[in-house]
């Protein structure tokens, strides 16, 4: 692939010759607007800045020299010719030939129930202090909560919601109070939490 893509670069040299008389005119116009366009994508990429802007610019001072000490369009033309060609190459490396970027993973399925609006199927649905469900701290009541935590298991970190039956319904709101199964819950409509 790189070699034809080579060969194309090389023949979009070609069409320059054609339209310009080499020996006699100045063609440096026409490979000038395309080296600053692939100049500009190169800058794009920041693996091409970091390892060959400083060779590229380098490479632009010598042309700058070898130009200035030229006395036919002949010589001009070439040095030109040269950087274009040492541009395209690094836009072949570094724009059209990018290494792939490995396809990112999809994401892992989120629990139904996080986010939920829940409440106790009964009231002695007891309240634990870790995720492992290993020491019973409570029992829930039949107030409304929202699942703050999944971990994939069995249980699911809950935390008290508004209560508007209080004169500051925020006063408690967002606060942490365990773990509890799953099983020992039903799902409500998140308007119930709000």
């Amino acid at each position: 692939m790189k070699k034809v893509s080579v060969l194309l670069l090389g023949l979009f040299a070609i069409p320059v010759a054609q339209a310009c008389n080499w020996n006699a005119e100045n063609c440096t116009y026409y490979m000038q607007e395309e080296v600053q366009r692939q100049i500009g994508a190169l800058k794009q990429n920041p693996k091409f800045m970091q390892e060959k802007f400083g060779e590229l610019q380098q490479m632009a001072q010598r042309i700058d020299r070898k130009t200035a000490s030229c006395s036919s369009w002949r010589c001009t033309n070439d040095a030109w010719s040269e950087f274009n060609n040492y541009v395209s190459q690094l836009t072949l490396n570094y724009v059209i030939n990018k290494p792939k970027v490995a396809p990112v993973a999809p994401a892992a399925p989120t629990d139904k129930w996080a986010s939920q609006c829940v409440v106790g199927k009964t009231v002695k649905a007891p309240i634990y202090r870790d995720a492992e469900g290993t020491q019973a701290i409570g029992n829930l009541d039949y107030s409304a909560y929202a699942v703050s935590q999944t971990n994939g298991g069995k249980l699911v970190g809950l935390k008290t919601v508004p209560d508007y039956g209080q004169p500051n319904p925020e006063a408690n709101a967002g606060k942490f109070i365990g773990w509890v199964k799953k099983a020992d819950l039903q799902m409500q409509d998140l308007r119930n939490c709000n």
